[in-house]
């Protein structure tokens, strides 16, 4: 599932690097040594460039506070020419969770590795094949912060929710056809089938790259029989990551309707 709302400065930044949060927050005690960054730098080199920032490198909360204002990390300089920056959300189907949560250190790093790509490929997508600079034309490149989360514990139930990988997807600009870096148009990320069709090219990268790791693939799960799960995941454990309680474990089921709303609150555990 993909969804997206309106990155704003307020807290925004912390909540993106908060180590609590983060998947090596959630390691057990021979794990320790595995300090991996939860969020890194993607996107085309010249649009990062302008920025002052590289691909593949730690996002920081300052240089991602800087740059969803839309300014140069080291000058401070406004770069970004119009527009504001956007998070799409990439949600991944609770059998992968559950699969990372059970897994040891090299399968760990595997599977975000593989998750990581798939949010990538999902705003990549976006970006070449639809309209965002003004409506009428692709981005040429783009910059985007990726940050890794799992889900934490949440002020709705004295029990913290099972693990849910997801990625926040910080769009922070699209390049033009002069190389003008710009906010990616408003109304056509929310244009009705956007979405549903970022979400399926992130959902494919993962499940090929999952297949790849030697896992067996269900598709045809979900809403609408869009999704996939990893086969052998018992039903239970997958019941558990889609509850209809709107807390932590019933992500999947928020509504296109609430992600509309600019100043819609997430719940506590995706901060």
């Amino acid at each position: 599932m993909l969804t997206i709302r309106m990155a704003k400065l307020d807290g925004e930044t912390e909540r993106a690097v908060e180590p609590s949060v983060a998947p090596a927050a959630f390691a057990r005690g021979e794990d320790l040594g595995d300090l991996r960054a939860n969020t890194l730098w993607t996107g085309s080199a010249e649009a990062l460039g302008l920025l002052g920032l590289g691909r593949g490198e730690e996002a920081t909360a300052p240089q991602l506070g800087a740059a969803i204002a839309g300014r140069h990390v080291g000058t401070g300089a406004q770069v970004r020419a119009d527009g504001a920056a956007y998070d799409l959300t990439f949600i991944v189907p609770a059998s992968i969770s559950w699969v990372w949560a059970q897994g040891d250190p090299t399968l760990r790093a595997d599977v975000e590795r593989a998750v990581l790509a798939g949010a990538h490929s999902s705003v990549e997508h976006l970006v070449r094949t639809r309209p965002l600079v003004d409506r009428t034309e692709p981005g040429q490149g783009f910059a985007a912060a990726l940050a890794l989360h799992v889900a934490g514990t949440t002020q709705a139930s004295p029990e913290p929710p099972p693990p849910l990988l997801h990625v926040h997807i910080y769009l922070v600009g699209v390049l033009d056809a002069s190389g003008t870096l710009r906010g990616p148009d408003h109304e056509e990320l929310y244009e009705d089938s956007l979405t549903r069709e970022g979400g399926a090219v992130g959902r494919a990268r993962l499940a090929q790259d999952l297949r790849e790791l030697g896992f067996d693939i269900t598709p045809g799960t979900g809403r609408g029989g869009r999704s996939f799960e990893i086969t052998g995941v018992p039903e239970g454990l997958l019941l558990v990551g889609q509850s209809a309680d709107k807390g932590c474990a019933g992500l999947g089921e928020e509504t296109e309707r609430d992600y509309r709303n600019p100043d819609y609150r997430k719940p506590d555990c995706w901060e």
